[in-house]
């Protein structure tokens, strides 16, 4: 039993969860779909925009979000929050590339109040624009997905060709209405888009996602894994709520099944932490003790609130014979 006394005296557990504030849905696979209607055709076109988001707590605050026009793939925006600010780090373009931005580039502020102002590049209505943005109004609007009280921005850009571009926002649900007018020195008009959304955004997903996602690991954003060599540094237990309560209670078990010198499902210890959204992220960190970890079948349960939720199995095999050079004889 003193070998596996060590590893229960050698356990330092800790919980993380962090919590990033969006104006926006994010939750995977969340999509808005919008009419786009190009002047001179008569028939709309279907753009979209989904929501990927990261799949380790370590990237918590970041979402890749990607815009397809007919369901093909058009541009890709690799989005990170800080402050509030939803800013972008990337763009991918419908050709492949992608482009890093350093400094990122603002989408949206922390700051939404009348007269703010930013420096944009992305999106607007099936075009890709990059011209400066401000806030000019508030107010009621109608669309095919209903009618919103929505923030009013507008961008105008001179550079030979004047394009004047207008976006109709609304927090909690995203961009509701935009327009782009594109003319010639001349004053031709060279293009007129605007999309509308139909429908407010929805997961796309046919089933409801579970409560709770657990995997376990030997870093923070490795592979799940469910066999692990008795010489690994750590093991990390995450996992990534779906719709929880406001600060629902997550707590992590760590059970021995059998390893020969403990009793059968003998608990070795347990974490708890607190979820402050329902998308919350959080993860466990269990310490190597000094003489190892013992080998044998192991078990992480994982509760929100008082029930269990999700349960991985986990295997600690022995370490790997090391090859010895000549140095050792």
């Amino acid at each position: 039993m003193s070998r596996f006394c060590a590893i229960l005296l050698g356990v330092v557990i800790g919980a993380s969860v962090t919590q990033a504030e969006w104006p926006i849905p994010t939750a995977d696979g969340t999509t808005w779909q919008y009419a786009l209607t190009r002047e001179g055709e008569t028939e709309p076109e279907t753009l979209t925009r989904q929501v990927f988001a990261p799949r380790n707590a370590d990237e918590q605050n970041t979402l890749r979000i990607e815009t397809a026009i007919n369901g093909i793939a058009h541009s890709t925006e690799f989005l990170t929050n800080e402050g509030k600010a939803v800013l972008a780090t990337a763009q991918r373009s419908e050709g492949g590339s992608t482009e890093a931005f350093d400094p990122p580039i603002t989408i949206l502020p922390a700051d939404l109040n009348f007269g703010a102002e930013w420096k944009y590049r992305g999106p607007v209505a099936g075009l890709d624009l990059n011209l400066p943005l401000k806030i000019v109004g508030e107010g009621e609007i109608e669309v095919p997905a209903g009618k919103f009280r929505a923030l009013h921005f507008r961008g105008e850009k001179n550079d030979g060709f004047f394009t004047v571009a207008d976006l109709w926002f609304v927090g909690g649900v995203g961009s509701i209405k935009e327009t782009v007018t594109q003319r010639s020195p001349s004053g031709d008009l060279l293009n007129r888009n605007t999309i509308e959304l139909v429908k407010l955004p929805a997961l796309r997903q046919a089933e409801p996602a579970k409560k709770l996602e657990a995997s376990v690991s030997t870093s923070s954003n490795g592979d799940p894994l469910h066999v692990i060599s008795a010489d690994a540094l750590q093991i990390v237990a995450r996992w990534r709520g779906h719709g929880l309560r406001k600060n629902a209670r997550i707590r992590a078990v760590w059970i021995a099944q059998d390893t020969g010198v403990a009793p059968i499902d003998f608990k070795v210890d347990e974490a708890t932490a607190v979820a402050p959204v329902g998308s919350a992220f959080g993860k466990f960190t269990l310490s190597r003790p000094p003489d190892g970890w013992a080998t044998g079948k192991y078990r992480v349960e994982f509760y929100v609130d008082d029930e269990v939720t999700e349960t991985v199995e986990l295997a600690i095999t022995p370490a790997p014979p090391h090859s010895r050079s000549a140095l050792d004889f």
